[in-house]
């Protein structure tokens, strides 16, 4: 494979890479939106719980109620956290994905552009080759008399 090949399939690699970096960055701000509503929750369910207090009930009834509805809603906020746990992980995980994946984009920019600077040289090395072949014949025909400026002087 030439290097000019291998620098079109490391430019295609690279912006394939480049995708899946936004595409995974994306998913991370989906979950940290996510995250954060269900923190939200928690704190919502939190604060309904604790105004739901037994002061200033005179009713056995009432204050049941008001103890069944605090213990659902600090039930269901214990609920949300845990959620919350889980989903702070999966985070944790997308994050590391999107480090891990920039860190491939960067290596394989790092590679393309040594690729590119090869085949850069081995252009330069090819034209320097190219013009030293072309001096020589020139100086070739110099030396034998027929050069461009030894066939009109004579005439």
């Amino acid at each position: 494979m030439s290097d000019a090949s291998l620098q079109r399939n490391l430019a295609r690699l690279v912006e394939l890479q480049q995708l899946t970096v936004e595409r995974q960055q994306a998913e991370f701000a989906s979950q940290q939106q996510l995250c954060a509503r269900v923190r939200r929750t928690v704190e919502r369910l939190e604060s309904l719980g604790a105004q739901a207090s037994l002061s200033g009930t005179q009713l056995p009834g009432l204050a049941q109620n008001h103890a069944a509805y605090k213990q659902a809603m600090l039930s269901w906020a214990e609920q949300q956290r845990q959620e919350l746990a889980r989903r702070e992980a999966e985070l944790d995980q997308a994050r590391q994905a999107v480090l891990a994946a920039a860190r491939r984009e960067e290596s394989l920019q790092t590679l393309l552009q040594r690729t590119g600077e090869r085949v850069r040289s081995a252009e330069a090395r090819r034209e320097q080759k190219q013009q030293d072949e072309i001096a020589t014949q020139s100086q070739m025909g110099n030396l034998t008399g027929f050069g461009s400026s030894g066939w009109g002087r004579d005439a």
